[in-house]
């Protein structure tokens, strides 16, 4: 399925800790994407498609706060074996450490992803764009997302666009570093469409 694909390259340096390797990863996303109440669930998921439904990329976005963390667990136990669940009740504890704090009027972008074969086409831009507009169409008065503070690229598109950073989540050893940027859109300013 190419869009649990793209859900794992999105982040796949985090499934791969888990799940090894993308089969596995997206075999474990696939049955979120499927399932019920998770953050992963198809509800939430925006897929951009060319003429020939290729899939180009995707955005998962949620409007308002997070689901309750013990429905997501439910969902996990629900549709995934005992040890994939662990593994995501894991990836959702970390989360809820470094992922930013949502208010009932906030949607948050999730994921955007492009499909590798289609990058540097300005896909990634016109995705965020829509996002942004579909966001502010559900009555949200604040856009919000995470980048990994290494991802300069998405960072760059991020702030072209007019999303701020609002605050720094991290955790750092020595010279090693790992976290991510919170940034914020106020979705009463215009967007170029």
């Amino acid at each position: 399925m190419k869009v649990a694909e793209l859900i794992y390259e999105a982040d796949a340096d985090t499934f791969n800790f888990f799940y090894k390797n993308k089969e596995k990863s997206a075999g474990v996303i696939e049955k979120l994407v499927l399932a019920d109440v998770n953050n992963l669930n198809h509800q939430h998921i925006y897929v951009v498609s060319d003429d020939e439904n290729h899939v180009l990329g995707l955005a998962v976005i949620h409007h308002g706060k997070r689901p309750f963390f013990l429905d997501e667990l439910k969902s996990f136990f629900k549709n995934l074996d005992v040890a994939d669940a662990l593994k995501y009740t894991l990836i959702s504890i970390l989360d809820k450490m470094f992922l930013s704090d949502l208010e009932d009027q906030d949607s948050y972008l999730a994921i955007l992803a492009v499909d590798e074969s289609f990058r540097s086409r300005g896909i990634g831009s016109f995705i965020l764009k829509k996002a942004v507009k579909l966001m502010r169409g559900q009555g949200s008065k604040r856009a919000v997302l995470d980048v990994d503070i290494e991802n300069t690229g998405a960072l760059r598109l991020y702030e072209k666009v007019g999303f701020k950073i609002f605050k720094k989540k991290s955790l750092s050893f020595f010279k090693w570093e790992k976290g991510v940027y919170n940034m914020e859109y106020a979705l009463m300013t215009d967007i170029n469409e």
